[in-house]
Parts: C-alpha cells; structure tokens; sequence
C-alpha cells in the first residue's frame, strides 16, 4: 500500500473516534470546524490584515508535516477579489513554489453556511520541504516531496476566509494526484460542517 493511500486513510474519520469543534475569532467573527482527534495547534498569527491558525497531527510539526488544516482570514478592501480570482492567484503562486507538475482542479461555487464560496483541489507533484525551522530560526530542508489538498475560499462582509486540508507524501506523477474530484468529500468530511455565524 503506498505512503499516500496510508495517508488518505489515517487522514479519514475514524468511527467511533470523536473530533473536537474548534472555534476561531476572524476579526471578531466566529468561524468552527471539526478538529479531528489527535490533532493540535501548530501556529497562530494576528495582524490588522490577516488571520490565521494552522493544526497538524499531534506526533508531528510545521516543519515535517502529512496532514495539515490551516484557516486564513483576510481584511476586505473595496477592491478585493472574488473568491474564484483569490484562489487563481494562489494557484498561480502555488506554482512558482512546485517544483513539479501542478494540479489545479477547480470544483466550482460551494456555499458555506449561508455564505458564497468557491472550493478547488491544488496539489504539486514534487514540493520541495525548504523553509525556516519554527522550532530553531534556522533554515531547514528536507527530501522534496508530493503535496495536495482542498481548498475553499468564503466570501462573507468585510472578509475572505481560505480554509484548506492538505497532505504530503510520496512525490507522484501528475496524472496520478492521490486527491481527485471523485474523492475529495471523504478527504474534507472529516473537518465538516463550517460553520460562519
């Protein structure tokens, strides 16, 4: 079996096993998901512009990660982009980042609680795992490898929320994305239902 199937599946709910409703503040605006169990805060950060909060399983950490969930929010100008374009733009700098073949699998318009959205799958065939250690403010590198996941972006007032749930594993062809269409709901249910109240 193969490192990601491994990973698709421990990524799964387990039945029985129950998942802890984790609720953030974005800008003084609630916003919950489903954390699954065994899985902690890895990272927070608060500035005028821009929140954020990124969980990854407990035994692991920021800078070696196979399951990641991170929340962003983002401030609202008046010229801001829709959430397809935010999303293209991400794409696009997903790409100066793969040292592969990206995988880019828009799944169109999703609401989220009432609120407008978009969802895709992104995924690079090769990443290279090169960045400043969080634990040593060092530079850290390590073997490049495979990285996909789901994205949604949710458009409510004053604010762009871009949650996303990822894996890394085994570099992989670019026909052979372990994330498609045909089995994203499994791979998000596990964070499910968003609520933005």
């Amino acid at each position: 079996m193969n490192r990601y199937l491994l990973l698709l599946l421990g990524l799964l709910p387990a039945t029985g096993v129950l998942a802890q409703t984790q609720e953030l503040s974005l800008f003084g605006k609630p916003f919950s998901f489903e954390l699954p169990s065994g899985w902690k805060l890895a990272a927070s950060e608060n500035r005028a512009d821009m929140v954020s909060a990124e969980f990854v399983p407990a035994q692991e950490n920021l800078n070696q990660w196979g399951g990641l969930i991170c929340v962003q929010s983002f401030k609202l100008s008046d010229d801001s982009p829709a959430a397809e374009v935010f999303l293209d733009g991400l794409a696009m700098q997903y790409q100066g980042s793969c040292e592969g073949e990206v995988s880019y699998e828009k799944l169109g318009d999703v609401d989220t609680d009432g609120h407008p959205g978009f969802h895709a799958i992104l995924g690079c065939s090769r990443m290279p795992n090169q960045h400043v250690s969080m634990e040593e403010s060092r530079l850290f590198f390590s073997t490049p490898e495979g990285e996909v996941g789901y994205y949604r972006v949710v458009s409510r007032p004053g604010q762009l929320v871009l949650m996303h749930k990822s894996m890394r594993g085994d570099v992989f062809a670019g026909q052979n994305i372990p994330l498609t269409p045909a089995n994203h709901s499994e791979f998000i249910a596990s964070v499910l239902p968003l609520r933005l109240n």
